[in-house]
């Protein structure tokens, strides 16, 4: 029955295809309409003229937005030590003023950063119960998404957009409808987000036109997803995540070269493992398997070290590198692995990777049960098509394997051979 309701769904999604036009970004929306960007605050000056303030005079609300601006820091530069740095100058605030504080939700934040979503939602839950709160809500949103529970996700954000119809909450809901395979809806929030924005908040603005570009890109629409990450960067030139984006972007056009350089600049301005992750294989669809083995091993030494200590790091990252290098003794590890974060959190992305894991262990039977899983949240992504596309082939479905493959080149149009990436290891025959 699971499969039938997969399968009803993907139908129609192939007999709608010619729809895709009907994500194409308004061009007004995508403009940003403020003109040139004001040169705004660094964090590390703000983060300096709060530190001198709470020397002098430690009081909750200074000691909260510290800590909040080292949460930015980490974000933006990769900084493990600052995650650190903020959870203690919000543990200190909460020392001085209990409630009401917004250090709980920084904490709630650190949480959600360290992958320990039941944590998070927890303390948003306490937040709540004090008094209503649409960042808390809008955090929660986050949380549920990462475990793959989409209805309580869904149910939040329609929340939050009824109670503050703001750009936060318009993006908040847009990647909610985006898991779910809604994309008329989500590239309708999209654009609302972009066109409620203030002047002043050049970060929130990039960041939008960023998530709608991968939007618009994980959907086949790489000139809109162009023209719309060129902006984000237009707003905000050193924003990593768009640099990866556009990278992403090269890479899935089969520019190999300008990926591989995009990616190189996205880690060196963020520290971002995941962005390591993607230069590796852009460099083994080039060829350079060389380049591509050493650059796996140093994304494992960095997420093995953060694992270690204990400031962070994720294990699905290791998973998959492992799954990615190939290495028949790593195997077992990456599957262990895998299983653990399914069981904490059976998200579609913690699916995927399993699937893999379970693949390259030899085991396509129950990949295709985990994949089954994943197609029926509603998440379209072409490298999910692709390995579904090769489990049916092997279970002697070519059926489904076809229909599959026509969902892969319709999210992935071209001959890069990017969505196979990942796939390719896992011991299919092309």
């Amino acid at each position: 029955m699971r499969f039938i309701a997969i399968l009803a769904g993907l139908t129609l999604v192939v007999g709608c295809s010619c729809q895709r036009s009907d994500l194409s970004p308004d061009k007004d929306a995508v403009h940003y309409r403020y003109g040139a960007t004001p040169r705004s605050t660094s964090v590390s000056s703000s983060i300096a003229d709060l530190e001198e303030r709470v020397r002098k005079l430690p009081s909750p609300i200074d000691l909260t937005e510290l800590a909040d601006l080292y949460v930015q820091r980490g974000q933006e530069t990769g900084d493990r030590e600052a995650f650190v740095k903020a959870e203690a100058l919000a543990r200190q605030s909460l020392e001085i003023l209990r409630s009401p504080n917004g250090a709980t939700l920084i904490l709630a934040k650190l949480k959600n950063l360290r992958h320990e979503f039941a944590a998070s939602i927890a303390l948003c839950n306490e937040i709540l119960a004090e008094k209503p709160s649409a960042a808390a809500q809008k955090l929660l949103v986050s949380s549920y998404l990462a475990l793959g529970e989409l209805a309580k996700a869904a149910e939040i954000a329609e929340a939050v957009v009824a109670t503050h119809p703001d750009t936060s909450a318009y993006l908040t809901r847009a990647l909610v409808m985006q898991a779910q395979g809604r994309d008329n809806e989500a590239a309708f929030d999209f654009a609302r987000a972009a066109t409620l924005e203030g002047f002043g908040d050049q970060k929130e603005s990039a960041r939008v036109r960023a998530m709608w570009a991968r939007f618009l890109m994980r959907r086949g629409a790489f000139d809109d997803a162009t023209q719309v990450v060129n902006e984000a960067l237009h707003i905000q030139p050193d924003m990593a995540f768009a640099r990866a984006l556009q990278g992403e972007l090269a890479l899935r056009r089969g520019k190999l070269e300008d990926a591989r350089t995009m990616f190189e600049q996205a880690f060196a301005g963020s520290r971002q493992v995941r962005y390591l992750m993607d230069e590796a294989r852009a460099r083994a669809l080039s060829g350079d398997a060389t380049g591509a083995a050493a650059v796996w091993t140093q994304a494992e030494k960095l997420v093995r070290a953060e694992l270690e200590s204990g400031i962070g790091g994720h294990r699905l990252d290791l998973a998959e590198i492992l799954i990615d290098r190939g290495r028949e003794d790593e195997l077992p590890e990456a599957l262990t692995l895998a299983r653990g974060e399914v069981e904490r959190r059976p998200s579609a992305d913690t699916r995927f990777q399993l699937a893999r894991a379970l693949a390259v262990n030899g085991d396509k039977a129950g990949a295709l049960v985990q994949m089954h899983a994943l197609l029926a949240t509603g998440m379209r992504e072409a490298q999910f098509y692709e390995l579904a596309a090769r489990l049916e082939r092997d279970a002697g479905a070519p059926t489904r394997a076809l229909l599959y493959r026509r969902l892969a080149k319709q999210l992935d149009p071209g001959g890069s051979g990017w969505r196979a990436l990942g796939v390719q290891a896992l011991g299919f025959a092309r």
